[in-house]
């Protein structure tokens, strides 16, 4: 299990923002998106009980809970989360990850690579909600990176939406500079399985 330390102050500030919303069972998720990527970030969001997963650990505080999905708990081992005032007296809510940006392939590892875990481990996982699925083909030295798209995306009207408004958007976040341009190499085709 992951160690997160929320100073008693923390504790204090989360508890008074929670009891303010109203929401019975309202808890506090930590995120970190972009994992092993330059574009790597990590966030602290509300998080209503019925978005609350067999996924997802749980870390009991004061009053509340702290949820995070297991996906991404060894990036925020270790996190300290603490409320600090500056010489104004404003509150500055502060999230340290020393793990963070831990990195899954090495540095120098090629681009290829690090696209590849990344579409597996953040891309591909989005759109089995349809029954769809998406791989790397490849990436030319230019930055254009090349996907096959099967299941429910196979002959999806949506798939071009998909590429350029989801996955695009994704890639640049995550490869910042890197990405020249995504296209979609399939060989659609319309059947039953398609989303839409």
């Amino acid at each position: 299990m992951s160690k997160i330390t929320v100073t008693k102050v923390a504790q204090d500030y989360f508890k008074k923002i929670i009891n303010k919303q109203g929401i019975d069972g309202l808890a506090i998720r930590l995120t970190a998106t972009n994992v092993g990527t330059p574009g790597v970030e990590c966030g602290i969001l509300y998080c209503p009980k019925e978005y609350i997963t067999t996924q997802d650990e749980h870390f009991k505080m004061d009053g509340f809970e702290i949820v995070i999905d297991k996906n991404v708990t060894t990036v925020l081992d270790e996190s300290v989360i603490n409320l600090t005032q500056d010489e104004n007296g404003n509150e500055t809510l502060t999230f340290h990850a020393p793990n963070l940006k831990k990195k899954a392939l090495p540095d120098d590892a090629p681009l290829k690579d690090h696209l590849k875990l990344f579409i597996e481990n953040t891309v591909a996982p989005t759109l089995a909600g349809h029954n769809g699925y998406v791989e790397l083909v490849d990436v030319t030295d230019d930055g254009v990176v090349q996907l096959k798209f099967s299941g429910g995306c196979n002959g999806c009207s949506l798939v071009g939406v998909t590429l350029k408004e989801g996955i695009m958007t994704q890639l640049n976040q995550a490869f910042p500079n890197m990405i020249k341009d995504v296209v979609d190499v399939t060989e659609h085709v319309k059947t039953e399985e398609s989303f839409s």
